[in-house]
């Protein structure tokens, strides 16, 4: 059982999704031109995920203080289930915080093609005594990671604004951890395959991607996106 015991958690777990694309066709702006075609197009996720079960399975509480918030990043297809798991963790359902992203032309997803990702905020034990937000949404562009040409930049899948971070300890009380972190960040523990762990969670094991299994022992340090916001 982990000694370290938190009172902020973030959580950004590698929701399942396996191959994706195939069914995704053309692509259009929203002005009607084809801006891409996917046609056929049939990809393997870039890096390990986790089944719901496994993403359950994961020892959260075991490092939750007694006052302890709780914030799980989650799509639009993970809804329903993100609302279990924190219960499962044992922590309170008590608001939905949402990502606005500015619509980019059709893509993937269904009828509506999704522009937002949600955090929610459980809690166990009492509220940390910290000014209120006016808002549960923000309109945020997406980061940018480095690109395959020299000199450009390409938005960075499953990369969260780190201005979400800022929010959050505004809010919040330390110690202060993120699980399946992608950079250090100062005053934060972080744990996860991109960056030096800080503590041992038990879950190395729990992670595929064909036959990639998750390894948190490996120590690329992914510098923190400089995001802008749009409001």
């Amino acid at each position: 059982m982990c000694a370290n015991k938190y009172q902020t958690i973030v959580v950004d777990p590698p929701w399942q999704y396996g191959a994706w694309g195939g069914s995704s066709g053309n692509y259009y702006t929203k002005s009607g031109a084809r801006w891409k075609s996917h046609a056929g197009r049939v990809s393997e996720m870039k890096y390990p995920t986790m089944s719901l079960v496994d993403i359950e399975k994961l020892p959260v509480s075991s490092i939750a203080a007694d006052n302890c918030e709780l914030y799980l990043w989650v799509t639009q297809r993970y809804l329903p289930a993100a609302f279990r798991i924190v219960e499962s963790w044992g922590f309170k359902y008590c608001q939905t915080l949402t990502w606005c992203k500015r619509p980019r032309g059709l893509g993937q997803g269904g009828v509506y093609c999704p522009t937002t990702e949600f955090i929610i905020l459980g809690r166990r034990g009492r509220m940390p005594k910290v000014r209120r937000v006016d808002t549960t949404w923000w309109l945020v562009k997406r980061p940018l990671g480095p690109s395959v040409r020299k000199g450009e930049s390409r938005y960075s899948h499953s990369t969260k604004p780190e201005v979400f971070q800022d929010i959050i300890e505004t809010v919040s009380e330390p110690p202060r951890i993120e699980l399946f972190a992608r950079r250090e960040r100062h005053g934060w523990d972080v744990w996860g395959n991109e960056v030096p762990c800080s503590i041992e969670l038990g879950a190395q094991n729990n992670m595929e991607s064909g036959s990639t299994a998750y390894n948190t022992q490996r120590d690329a340090i992914v510098p923190p996106p400089k995001v802008p916001a749009d409001v």
